[in-house]
């Protein structure tokens, strides 16, 4: 496509798919207009009648790019815009997305991510209410960047309160946005040592990384001090940067924190650590240890959920195993697809 805007005929066609019809959007996305219009008294209807509250509610808004190779990076826009606005306990209402494309890219590239960014909307009843794309030299790969807004009533407003004496739990298979990605991009050359059955399970398991509704019903059941999905920097990474900024301590066991085998294979096959890789579709909870038994009561092959963690005092560190954790680095996907693409296991 040629660099600049779209042509008149295909801007029309994108803004047809406009994602569910939510309650109170006045103006949504139309060719020729610049924004878009809803009433919050009606929009904030949904999250009350979901927690059942009368409360007064509060705007959540969150923004996010997608830049790492995916299968489907309309469709992973939605998520991981959602997956961090329901960690504040806010239902999803609306999302834009702006949609910068390399000047090689086709038109069936751009209707793939439209199309991935509609059907997200639609499955999880989250309106489309407007964006921007455009054909740029200035990039290589598409980017898409979200942005999202949810509403969540101040009762059940998800506070980043924690104590002493709370404990972390992880919620759902770790690294798993990881694998995926890793299987597919590096799919024919892990083939050669990796058996084509378990990539594929690796790649399906890459798939599910929505913890919108999880996240919401455990909000609604106990409600938790703090949760956090876990993205670049992987699971690790997000334990640190949740507890660290809220001047807590944190100890941390290795044993704990749920991989599938097919998980574990591929990267002790290729030497990285996956604790240290992007893991969207996990959620991490602090609570306390009472509260953590009523979820895992309910784990299962499916969706483990485990404690993984206490919290302590600040002095005594964030430590995995006893040893001291640095900061969160560079994702370590990156170095996984390096070495794939390198071949230098």
């Amino acid at each position: 496509m040629e660099e600049g805007k779209l042509s008149w005929e295909l801007l029309k066609t994108i803004v047809t798919k406009s994602g569910s019809e939510a309650i109170g959007v006045i103006q949504g996305p139309k060719a020729g207009c610049d924004v878009a219009v809803f009433d919050f008294h009606e929009a904030k209807k949904r999250a009350q009648e979901f927690y059942n509250s009368n409360k007064e509610v509060l705007v959540v808004y969150k923004t996010d790019p997608i830049t790492f190779p995916t299968p489907d990076q309309g469709r992973y826009a939605v998520i991981v815009n959602s997956n961090d606005i329901v960690t504040s306990g806010a239902l999803p209402y609306a999302f834009n997305a702006t949609i910068i494309l390399p000047t090689n890219s086709s038109t069936d590239t751009l209707m793939k991510i439209q199309d991935g960014i509609d059907k997200e909307c639609r499955k999880n009843n989250i309106a489309i209410l407007g964006g921007h794309t455009e054909i740029s030299s200035s990039v290589n790969t598409p980017i898409v960047s979200g942005a999202m807004i949810g509403f969540v009533p101040k009762d059940f407003y998800v506070p980043r309160k924690i104590n002493v004496g709370d404990v972390m739990v992880c919620v759902g298979w770790c690294a798993k946005e990881g694998v995926g990605i890793i299987a597919s991009e590096g799919f024919e050359k892990l083939a050669e040592n990796i058996d084509k059955k378990k990539l594929d399970a690796l790649k399906l398991l890459g798939e599910d990384i929505s913890v919108i509704n999880i996240a919401l019903e455990i909000n609604k059941k106990i409600k938790p001090g703090l949760m956090h999905d876990a993205t670049e920097g992987g699971i690790l990474g997000a334990c640190y940067e949740t507890i660290e900024v809220e001047n807590f301590g944190l100890t941390l066991s290795s044993e704990e924190f749920p991989l599938t085998s097919e998980t574990r294979e591929l990267f002790k096959f290729l030497q990285v650590d996956p604790l240290k890789v992007i893991s969207s579709g996990t959620l991490l909870i602090v609570t306390s240890e009472e509260k953590a038994n009523l979820l895992t009561e309910e784990s299962s092959q499916k969706i483990p959920i485990r404690i993984i963690g206490r919290i302590v005092d600040k002095n005594e560190g964030i430590t995995l195993d006893g040893k001291l954790v640095d900061p969160p680095k560079a994702d370590a996907i990156i170095e996984a697809l390096r070495k794939i693409d390198e071949g230098s296991y």
